[in-house]
């Protein structure tokens, strides 16, 4: 009996376990395709064209709006019950980060960044600047109220094994997609040093990620 009680145990914890990380991996999906949607859609506004504004070559996904995503939730998910004013400063100070290091990372990864803010005003290296940490802290207190309960409800509703499915294979996909992407970008920089393609891999990628193709694809990316 107690050996029975101890296997149900476990396979609860590893149940509660899976479910949590799913829940993580939803979140950083669906901010990567709402992210990608909302900088469309504000391109389409303020410029009155449609651009391309994702982050890798396959697929709508905004990695920075996914990972500003899933911090929020880590940080929020203490937050529930918090005063909002609480919830804003923090969800202020994290988005903030998750900015900056994406940006960061881009420069140093493709010596290339997707957004400069050096016309705005409080900004800090043209990564991040005030008005859009404001953007970040009411996202927060939007995510403590209503998102939050809306991804435990998607996570409880879907079966375990559906999830189960769903979720490593947008993971397989989400992987792959990453590594092309970055192999892509470091060959259009040895494209722009002038180095030829020496072996099939190279030539491969000259083939189908082309100089024309990828300033398509990373239209609001800027070399420095």
């Amino acid at each position: 009996m107690a050996e029975k009680n101890e296997t149900q145990s476990r396979r609860s914890a590893k149940q509660k376990m899976l479910t949590t990380l799913y829940r993580y991996i939803w979140v950083f999906a669906l901010c990567c395709v709402v992210g990608f949607a909302v900088e469309t859609l504000w391109c389409l506004i303020r410029h009155g064209y449609i651009e391309s504004r994702k982050s890798l070559v396959w697929g709508p996904l905004s990695v920075a709006y996914g990972m500003g995503g899933v911090l929020l939730t880590l940080v929020c998910d203490r937050l529930v019950g918090s005063p909002l004013w609480k919830v804003f400063l923090i969800s202020f100070a994290v988005g903030t980060a998750a900015e900056y290091i994406c940006s960061l990372g881009q420069e140093i990864v493709f010596h290339s960044v997707a957004w400069d803010y050096s016309d705005m005003p409080l900004n800090i290296n043209g990564r991040v600047c005030l008005l859009y940490s404001v953007f970040w802290g009411v996202l927060g207190v939007g995510w403590v109220k209503w998102i939050l309960p809306l991804t435990n409800k998607l996570t409880e509703w879907i079966p375990l094994r559906v999830n189960h499915v769903l979720v490593w294979a947008f993971v397989a996909f989400f992987v792959v997609d990453a590594a092309v992407s970055a192999i892509a970008g470091i060959r259009m920089d040895q494209r722009k040093a002038g180095k030829p393609a020496d072996n099939a891999i190279a030539a491969f990628f000259d083939e189908h990620f082309d100089d024309e193709k990828m300033h398509r694809i990373y239209a609001n990316s800027k070399d420095v």
